[in-house]
């Protein structure tokens, strides 16, 4: 037993160690030259970075990391690193496939394309929807793949809502380019554009709503969508609360607003790396406006 807790300091160490490397490179970065920047130094920090989250260290190293205050501010920085960078990977293909003759075949050279067939099925089977369901997703981004692929795989229509007006114009496009302006719409927006209307038609309304890994803060859109969503409204968002990817995002430690309820909790099932969490709203809770 104290060797196994010796092994763990020891590898705690050592991966602290890493992690402190990647920092120093990372934080001399800004958000222009990650986003836009003509370096290849971004696209290795990130895999480097993602080598590291990725890897399978045991519970009792993660916990040791966890609990190491300092490593709070660290982590904030590398997790605003990845979120750019993602968006930067996102774009890049966006444009792509905007200026190519076989779009499909872009899209699914997309690195982490198959993450979103493992991620797509299993809330498409988690909230039990069929073709011809609509649902919202918050956060689409630049390349909306969770959409694309509840559309092209399930027949299931949405629509995105973007905040960022360029990523959501980038969006737009794709979608035309893919031929799925009909079936999956975008809206340059943030939680606050969610209406009662949008979920009271039994025949249209959206069927579930989606928050992305990446859309924050996560308790703040909770509290207002109890205000506007009906009762029985079922909601999804996705955390990370695997090895070091929970430090990098402290959405798994996230306090649940009052009306709701947890009904349903996935893990990811390889390659996806995230949990997606179920919630209804409370019949008790009204939260609709008058």
């Amino acid at each position: 037993m104290v060797g196994a807790i010796g092994k763990s300091l020891e590898l705690s160490e050592f991966v602290l160690k890493e992690i402190l490397d990647l920092y120093k490179d990372i934080r001399e970065l800004s958000d222009e030259a990650i986003l836009s920047g003509s370096s290849d130094k971004p696209k290795k920090l990130f895999m480097k970075l993602d080598a590291l989250i990725t890897r399978d260290l045991g519970n009792d190293v993660v916990s040791i990391l966890l609990n190491k205050q300092e490593l709070e501010a660290i982590f904030f920085h590398l997790n605003r690193f990845r979120n750019l960078y993602t968006v930067r990977l996102e774009t890049g293909y966006a444009k792509e496939i905007f200026a190519s003759h076989s779009p499909w075949d872009i899209l699914e050279k997309f690195p982490f394309y198959k993450n979103y067939l493992r991620l797509v099925r299993t809330e498409y089977e988690g909230f039990g929807l069929k073709a011809g369901d609509r649902i919202f997703f918050l956060g689409s981004g630049p390349l909306p793949l969770t959409l694309i692929v509840f559309f092209k795989y399930y027949g299931v229509k949405g629509t995105g809502i973007e905040q960022n007006s360029e990523r959501a114009r980038l969006s737009m496009e794709v979608l035309d380019k893919l031929g799925l302006s009909k079936d999956i719409t975008i809206v340059n927006g943030s939680h606050f554009s969610m209406n009662p209307i949008d979920f009271l038609d039994t025949d249209t309304g959206v069927k579930a709503l989606m928050i992305a890994a990446q859309a924050e803060p996560k308790k703040e859109i909770l509290e207002y969508l109890l205000k506007v969503i009906p009762a029985g409204c079922r909601i999804s968002y996705r955390i990370y609360e695997k090895g070091l990817m929970k430090l990098l995002n402290r959405d798994f430690l996230l306090d649940l607003p009052e009306g709701y309820r947890e009904y349903k909790r996935i893990r990811p099932d390889p390659p996806a790396y995230n949990t997606v969490v179920f919630l209804e709203k409370k019949s008790n809770c009204s939260g609709i406006p008058e």
